[in-house]
């Protein structure tokens, strides 16, 4: 689900907007005990009320700490508190409501204030709650969606490769056939083309183990594997320059097959580029909740029309392979992946990871 950019800034404060209605219900609780020992004096109804403000005061207290250790999406964080806020807000003017009727009929209404304040702080730990439970139905939902599509990009992703690759070494196989000569010229691709195809098999069955949901996203130092591929990459592209900014130490919720993710971003920033040097820019930053990967590239840069649609097309298409291994992994890591142009030239590609949740 997408999410507005500001939730994306703000939403390491969230837990701490419960916590301040957490707060304010606790200090009318205070308030209104306060005002019920000078006017009542001290007595058990008092206290009671008292331990009744404060226990729903505590309830909204939990629902913040549990909120801000959890690892529900950014999406599902907001849907939390909007649930809660929604809650409390609806169950107060219900309230209010019926207060008003009573007040309009003439009639006198006692302790007006207290039942307001324990039905809008109920209301709140109650529709967070119902929130917590509807962020989860809707992460299983796309859950089960995603899944079903990493199967169908699973099986074309493998077929598509292993066949590609089968039938160079197959071409050059015949040609050694066909010569008498010393055909070593012809036995390095053949030895690449192999490699590859076992590269290609470790890769599928990291991603099988994931898209079944027999491997899920643990805390992983995504700095040591990026730097590998960038390794990688200066290997196999030597007319390439790659900046790199990458601090150590950078835990994400991931897998192994988090590579292939840098891989293809970095193998799309130089073989799409137009020219014969390409510079690509690697970075990552730290956010309260996330760790941002920048791969930026001075190329061509990518025609608005296909950027509104680059992850939009299908995922079976031999069209855009690449990026669409990109996205499917980020979707079950729960993270984003974006695209932007590069200043001055180029293409910006921006992928989003969880942090771990603190423990």
């Amino acid at each position: 689900m997408d999410v507005s950019a500001w939730e994306r800034r703000l939403v390491g404060r969230a837990p701490t907007l419960l916590a301040i209605l957490g707060v304010a219900a606790a200090a009318v609780s205070l308030a209104h005990f306060l005002y019920d020992i000078e006017t009542l004096g001290l007595g058990p109804l008092p206290v009671l009320s008292l331990g009744l403000c404060l226990s729903l005061s505590v309830g909204l207290f939990a629902l913040s700490r549990w909120l801000a250790v959890s690892d529900l999406s950014v999406a599902g964080t907001w849907t939390v508190v909007r649930w809660s806020l929604g809650g409390m807000v609806g169950f107060g003017a219900l309230t209010a409501l019926t207060i008003g009727i009573r007040l309009a009929e003439g009639r006198t209404v006692g302790g007006a204030s207290l039942g307001l304040l324990v039905m809008a702080t109920g209301g709140g730990i109650g529709g967070g709650v119902a929130g917590v439970y509807y962020a989860r139905a809707n992460h299983a939902a796309r859950e089960a969606d995603r899944r079903r599509d990493a199967l169908v990009f699973l099986n074309s992703h493998l077929r598509h490769n292993v066949l590609n690759a089968a039938q160079v070494i197959q071409g050059y196989t015949t040609l050694l056939g066909e010569r008498d000569d010393e055909p070593d010229e012809y036995l390095e691709p053949i030895e690449r083309r192999s490699d590859t195809i076992a590269s290609l098999i470790e890769d599928m069955r990291e991603l099988a183990d994931l898209f079944s949901g027999e491997r899920t996203p643990v805390p992983t130092d995504i700095s040591t594997l990026l730097l590998r591929e960038v390794e990688t990459a200066r290997a196999n592209h030597e007319a390439a320059t790659f900046e790199v900014d990458v601090p150590p130490e950078l835990y994400v919720m991931a897998t192994g097959a988090v590579s292939a993710v840098f891989a293809n971003l970095l193998q799309n920033a130089v073989e799409h580029h137009d020219g014969t040097a390409p510079t690509v820019t690697v970075s990552a930053e730290r956010t309260p909740r996330t760790v941002l990967v920048h791969v930026a590239d001075d190329g061509p840069g990518i025609r608005d029309d296909v950027k509104e649609n680059l992850f939009d097309s299908a995922i079976e298409s031999g069209e855009g392979r690449g990026i669409a291994l990109v996205k499917t992994l980020m979707n079950h890591y729960g993270g984003n992946v974006s695209v932007s142009d590069n200043d001055p030239r180029g293409t910006e590609v921006v992928v989003e990871f969880r942090r771990p949740p603190p423990q």
